[in-house]
């Protein structure tokens, strides 16, 4: 159908909407609809409605709704440039109430509509926008505005009229209140059917004509990687010069062929891919958190087949020693973001975080939202909490690794608790209903994004404990052109941090790089199986692994961690027989 519903919030406008996006699309498809837009009162699912939209051949309406002296305007983008406006007052708006002059200065290619209550408003924003519409909801409020430029426009916050009911309890949630103080009738706020629309849709040309107006392509974006300050030196000569002072600190003046060599080629590699910033940045952090004190693991992940993060210090692990290979981490053939995932002592990794804040810019260094949900267990507290009711009882029949329909599936004993109390049956019915709908916002535990640009000019911002944070999820970063960098806090680091402070209290020199590798008393504990509390080595699975292949050497206990994965896994006996000179 020709008609384009112009104000659907979702889960995004958090605890205000029954709707998640992917059943927002398949619903939209069931209603042949060509066209769909969001209008939350955030940009949180921006991305996520654009994507699909597109790869449904459904043509995304990005707008926003706002306040302007309490009173409510929704805002669209004609273009990319009429969202980046909107990401710039999306991100004025998380801080702050916006103000007129907000809008005079990110106004380009943005379309206004006043819902009938703040038409008040008409001859203000009417100097801001080039295209400004009024909203009406009912024949009445159509009849009262008497105007050529109106729309039919309703919230919609459920896709049907049965799931208005919950939107009753979303907002008891949100507000701490009892669902009976709930005064709001949302029943008419559903995605209406196209008879629905018909009948109440007086000014369909305009919405046509409206729709028309929005062609929008957001890009992936290119020179958005974070630029180190080289003093004017050339960035790939910089990091030529530092990696060969790297070099001789770890060998010497005289260095293995073999390493000069594989330095030549990686750096070739990082030049041509055009990664020769992003290693200078994390160079800086990394040594910047060392000569803090600030201890920093020797590295994870494929970053440590790199011999340029080896000299940079960024990694202290030689993958010429223990043959790593480079193309795991890059590979020209296959251009992908680099990944270096750093290791910082937890109860310092905030320092790290504020030099890169102060180093680049608070909005060029920021961290990435999260999104907490209402889980099995949540969805019942909050809803019970609603209708003043006691869940303790419940809450311990339930596992929180279940949703609340399989719960139910294999939990006899609830199911029995349930039908001998009807009012708790009923709250459970409608804490079904609303599991797994976004709650709240959260940081993600190590993402961060260090930019070239202002990020809101890319991507909408949250402020967020003093700092801001990407309004998109990590999963649509890279696909804009910005490059996610973790920052890990590791709990481990500080136990490690705490012994070797002791012991060089008691006159033994020791640091992470001088720990001997081949310590006897250290390895018999792992070919004992005494690896209770050791990361990654005390999982039932692993411990049974342990007593079969008895690792006595180093080399041997890395390649435990190697073996014991998905896809490896299949070739433990055989690597254990070989050990044993079996086959």
């Amino acid at each position: 159908m020709n008609y384009t519903p112009l104000y659907i919030k979702t889960e995004n406008s958090l605890l205000e909407s029954m709707i998640k996006i992917p059943d927002l699309i398949k619903k939209a498809k069931e209603m042949n609809l060509k066209s769909l837009s969001i209008t939350d009162r955030s940009m949180f699912g921006v991305m996520e409605f654009y994507r699909a939209c597109i790869s449904n051949d459904i043509k995304p309406i990005i707008g926003m709704e706002a306040s302007i002296d309490s009173k409510c305007i929704v805002l669209y983008a004609k273009s990319y440039l009429g969202y980046q406006s909107l990401i710039k007052l999306s991100t004025i708006m998380s801080k702050d109430d916006l103000k007129i002059d907000d809008l005079y200065q990110y106004s380009k290619d943005v379309i206004c509509i006043l819902p009938f209550e703040s038409r008040n408003l008409y001859e203000e924003v009417n100097k801001i926008y080039e295209d400004v519409y009024f909203g009406y909801s009912t024949l009445e409020e159509y009849t009262l505005l008497n105007c050529s430029n109106c729309l039919y426009m309703e919230e919609i916050r459920a896709l049907s009229p049965s799931d208005t009911v919950y939107l009753e309890y979303l907002e008891a949630i949100k507000k701490g209140i009892l669902k009976k103080d709930v005064v709001t009738n949302y029943s008419k706020f559903y995605l209406k059917t196209e008879e629905e629309y018909q009948k109440l849709d007086y000014t369909i040309e305009n919405n046509i004509r409206f729709t028309n107006q929005i062609h929008i392509e957001i890009p992936k974006r290119e020179g958005l990687l974070p630029i180190y300050d080289t003093k004017g030196i050339d960035k790939e000569k910089y990091l030529r010069n530092l990696c060969k002072e790297g070099l001789k600190k770890r060998f010497g003046e005289s260095v293995p062929k073999i390493y000069i060599e594989r330095l030549k080629y990686e750096l070739s590699v990082i030049e041509k891919m055009g990664f020769c910033n992003y290693f200078l940045v994390v160079h800086d952090y990394v040594n910047y958190a060392k000569e803090k004190g600030i201890l920093v693991g020797p590295g994870r992940g494929s970053a440590a087949s790199s011999l340029v993060s080896y000299v940079l210090n960024i990694t202290d692990i030689d993958p010429i020693r223990y043959n790593l290979l480079f193309e795991r981490f890059l590979n020209p053939e296959r251009v992908t973001m680099p990944d270096i995932d750093i290791d910082f002592l937890d109860s310092r990794r905030d320092e790290v975080i504020q030099y890169c804040v102060e180093k680049y810019g608070m909005k060029r260094s920021c961290g990435i939202v999260t999104f907490g949900t209402l889980a099995s267990k949540q969805a019942i507290r909050d809803v019970f909490r609603t209708l003043d009711l006691d869940c303790d009882t419940l809450s311990k029949m339930l596992s929180s690794k279940l949703s609340l329909a399989e719960n139910r599936c294999q939990n006899q004993k609830l199911n029995q608790y349930l039908n001998n109390n009807i009012e708790m049956k009923k709250a459970y019915e409608v804490a079904m209903k609303i599991e797994g709908l976004k709650r709240h916002t959260s940081s993600h535990a190590a993402g961060m994004v260090i930019s070239s640009v202002d990020l809101d000019e890319v991507v909408p911002l949250v402020y967020h404990d003093s700092m801001y944070l990407t309004g998109y999820s990590m999963n649509y970063l890279e696909d804009l052109g910005l490059l996610k960098m973790d920052f890990l806090g590791l709990k481990n680091l500080n136990i490690m941090d705490r012994v070797l402070k002791d012991l060089n209290k008691d006159g033994i020199s020791l640091t992470m790089d001088t720990i001997p590798l081949n310590d006897k008393k250290a390895l018999h504990i792992f070919e004992s199986v005494n690896t209770v509390g050791i990361f990654q080595f005390e999982s039932e699975g692993m411990m049974n692994f342990l007593r079969k292949f008895k690792p006595n050497t180093f080399d041997e206990i890395y390649a435990c961690l190697a073996l014991y994965r998905p896809g490896p896994m299949g070739n433990i006996d055989t690597y254990i027989k070989r050990k044993n000179k079996e086959i």
